[in-house]
């Protein structure tokens, strides 16, 4: 009898030790994390979520006129939303493969436009800041987009390319040119004309340009915007842009 307790005693030990060691299951994190926290040890330049609270820019704004030169702003443009005279002019510097930049778009943009693009308050205007460093697809999403632009339909295809990336295409540019091309077709895109802009030389080096012009403006990262020439860097809450917003609206 003593024989058989001792045995259930040693059963019951080994069971819950063997309950109790069990390593818990390890975390599971998304490729797109995993990138990014190698971005981050890096010190590479995207931009995480800001802080709640906006600190204003300390440095001298760029006057207005002269990034509107410098960017080649005319009242058509086709990369911008809103009045040409209303009194925030608002330019976002993005990259197709930063999440940062897509953050931006799915929890802010939508509700900026509606509060203050449609209202007059703000032109809100995309110019490209593609990462080449860190993000091998940004080169060439901007260049479909920019090709997409000069049929008039770059508003859908910038939707669709923070939409599908990391889904349909990323991160590798032979394979991902005839997926986005393909994209952009859906969108009303004429595919032979996309084709030619893309195969011109002078489409990437517009690219390049824009970049070369944002550093030039103070541009370091993904998102960054110039709001009536200072920089605000982060993908931040609405309120923080709204409050920066009603500021520089005031007469």
């Amino acid at each position: 009898m003593m024989r058989i307790l001792s045995l259930w005693i040693v059963i019951l030990v080994v069971l819950f030790v063997g309950c109790g060691s069990a390593a818990p299951p390890a975390p599971t994190r998304s490729p797109i994390e995993i990138r990014q926290t190698q971005v981050a040890l890096q010190g590479l330049p995207t931009v995480p979520p800001a802080p709640t609270e906006l600190t204003l820019p300390t440095s001298t704004p760029q006057p207005t006129r002269d990034v509107v030169a410098l960017l080649n702003l005319t009242p058509d443009d086709p990369r911008a939303l809103g009045d040409p005279n209303a009194p925030v002019l608002m330019i976002e510097f993005t990259d197709y493969e930063c999440p940062f930049c897509a953050r931006f778009v799915s929890e802010t943009r939508s509700r900026l436009i509606s509060e203050f693009v449609e209202a007059g308050v703000v032109r809100l205007v995309v110019r490209d800041f593609p990462l080449t460093s860190i993000h091998a697809s940004a080169v060439l999403a901007a260049s479909i987009a920019h090709c997409a632009a000069a049929q008039d339909r770059f508003w859908p295809v910038y939707e669709m390319l923070f939409q599908t990336h990391n889904i349909e295409w990323g991160g590798v540019p032979r394979r991902d040119r005839p997926v986005l091309v393909e994209l952009a077709g859906k969108l009303g895109v004429d595919t032979a004309q996309l084709t030619t802009c893309l195969d011109d030389p002078a489409t990437e080096v517009a690219v390049l340009n824009e970049v070369a012009v944002a550093t030039q403006l103070g541009v370091n990262s993904t998102p960054n915007f110039l709001i009536n020439g200072q920089i605000v860097r982060g993908a931040l809450p609405f309120e923080n842009f709204a409050s920066l917003i009603r500021q520089l609206a005031k007469p």
